[in-house]
């Protein structure tokens, strides 16, 4: 049994990865570097539920779970810089994720909550977007599986 919270990083992942995918290096909760030879990557991860106060025992739990979509991309066009280099890929994934957001059905919405941007230059330039999301869903019965 997978928990309520892993289902929805696996739709956020489906979501991106269904076809065409927005990009070809997709990972669940990457802790290393991004390869050198991916341009372009997306790491999903959910960071934090909280519940909804004052459930009664044994009564369905609704829960506010925050993820991140964190978009990474490099270029080494001397005309673009890092966030201009992760600028469609962002893009990408938003519209791709408001295009559905219920994922399918596993959760009853899912909201942008903030997006932060860095960049950096080693060699190429490289940006990075941090996507921050709730998704609002519900477990039942004592148990963390929301099915």
């Amino acid at each position: 049994m997978r928990t309520s919270f892993s289902k929805v990083v696996t739709a956020v992942i489906a979501a991106l990865s269904a076809s065409p995918p927005v990009c070809k290096a997709i990972y669940r909760a990457r802790q290393a570097a991004i390869p050198t030879q991916d341009e372009q990557a997306i790491v999903v991860q959910w960071e934090q539920a909280m519940p909804a106060g004052g459930t009664l025992q044994g009564a369905p739990i609704d829960w506010t779970t925050r993820l991140t979509v964190e978009c990474y991309a490099r270029s080494n066009d001397p005309n673009d810089n890092g966030d201009q280099a992760v600028d469609p890929l962002l893009a990408s994934v938003y519209e791709r994720l408001a295009a559905d957001a219920t994922l399918g059905g596993i959760v009853s919405d899912l909201t942008v909550a903030g997006v932060q941007v860095e960049t950096a230059v080693d060699g190429n330039k490289t940006g990075w977007v941090r996507i921050v999301y709730t998704a609002e869903h519900r477990t039942y019965n004592n148990t963390l599986d929301g099915s």
